[in-house]
């Protein structure tokens, strides 16, 4: 995109009036000066219309970070040619929707011929949440300063800005690992039933539930894991009528991280379920699951608490069920579900009469003060 500057509006408005009094007047030194002065306008338009031949690499590092800590895009500039050339660079974040989050990073900077020319530019992390960040744009003026070009160079970096989360043992979150079967002697490692799914090309034909497939219609297959490994189903009220104010929401994603991190590390298989929407797999890693509720936001859909107890129902007898919602909603929603868990957990983000002490149920105005309390209770 080329346009003029303000410099070079100007010089264009004031040869133009120029002209216009020569012509009136009869003064030959005022046309010359106002034709000079077009001239020089398109001249300068047909300078700043020319490509500058450069390589322009650009990376975010980190990709993904968490929140609050830096970030940046490190842009290397090459310049082809003879002649160096002053750049002004512009980088913009948005977020998942296209909104601008943050007014764009400008800096200038003069690329030396045939020699890398590298420039950092911090990128915003106080929010959390999936970003966009760019494309860059390069700009560069004519000498006279006239015109302005600028044009976008390469595609768009993705930037994932993680939730804080905070230290907290294993014990905390649930029990240690227990077996739910009895091991088989001839296997190293017992597995357990784990749910049902489709049947897909290659799988096992030993595995198919017969019974349950005849009842839909399809072919079922029994999805089997180590029984020695133990579960968390970390279930996130993400209803915005759970919360009383939208910073707890913020508060309770901390407390999901916190919980996913720990049980992570401690070795657990956790299934992360938002209640907006209850069809969740198995997170694999710290980072999948980090990116889950880096991208978890507030939804309007009034998921009723009976369909979210449905669902849970659906899982396997898990170690540990943890519910994380708001002051808004029902503390006893897991409640009915004691009987399919070995450990129920709610956690209540915000201060509510009506929130009794319990071991069940935490409630606190932050995360910080949450995690603290599930360390007192480990």
């Amino acid at each position: 995109m080329i346009r003029p500057t303000a410099r070079g509006l100007g010089t264009a408005v004031g040869s133009g009036i120029l002209l216009l009094a020569a012509v009136l007047l009869g003064y030959r030194e005022l046309f010359v000066l106002g034709a000079a002065g077009l001239v020089a306008v398109a001249v300068c338009a047909a300078w700043s219309l020319v490509t500058p031949a450069m390589v322009v690499d650009r990376v975010v590092a980190p990709d993904r970070v968490q929140r609050g800590r830096p970030a940046e895009s490190v842009v290397d500039i090459v310049v082809r040619g003879r002649l160096g050339r002053a750049l002004r660079l512009w980088d913009g974040v948005r977020d998942e929707h296209g909104r601008q989050v943050s007014a764009s990073t400008t800096t200038e900077v003069v690329a030396r011929p045939g020699l890398p020319t590298r420039i950092r530019l911090r990128l915003p992390t106080d929010r959390r949440g999936v970003f966009r960040v760019g494309p860059l744009r390069v700009g560069r003026a004519d000498p006279l300063g006239l015109w302005s070009a600028l044009r976008p160079v390469g595609a768009a970096e993705r930037l994932v800005v993680w939730p804080v989360w905070h230290p907290l043992t294993g014990s905390a979150v649930g029990r240690t690992s227990q077996i739910d079967a009895a091991r088989d002697s001839q296997h190293t490692e017992s597995v357990t039933f784990h749910t049902l799914r489709e049947y897909v090309s290659g799988d096992d034909l030993r595995h198919i539930h017969w019974r349950t497939s005849a009842r839909m219609g399809t072919l079922m297959i029994r999805r089997h894991e180590g029984a020695s490994v133990a579960r968390t189903v970390l279930l996130v009220d993400d209803r915005a009528d759970s919360y009383a104010e939208a910073a707890d929401f913020e508060e309770a994603v901390e407390v999901a991280a916190s919980v996913l991190v720990s049980a992570m590390d401690d070795g657990r298989r956790i299934t992360v379920v938002s209640a907006s929407d209850p069809a969740r797999e198995p997170v694999t890693s710290v980072t999948a699951g980090l990116d889950l509720l880096a991208a978890a936001r507030l939804s309007g859909a009034g998921t009723s608490d009976e369909r979210i107890r449905a669902r849970l129902r659906l899982e396997p007898s898990g170690d540990a069920l943890i519910l994380v919602t708001g002051s808004a909603a029902d503390a006893t929603l897991a409640r009915p579900l004691t009987s399919r868990y070995r450990s129920v957990r709610t956690v209540v983000i915000g201060t509510r009469s009506d929130v009794g002490a319990t071991s069940a149920v935490i409630a606190a105005p932050s995360a910080g003060d949450i995690v603290a309390r599930l360390r007192d209770r480990r």
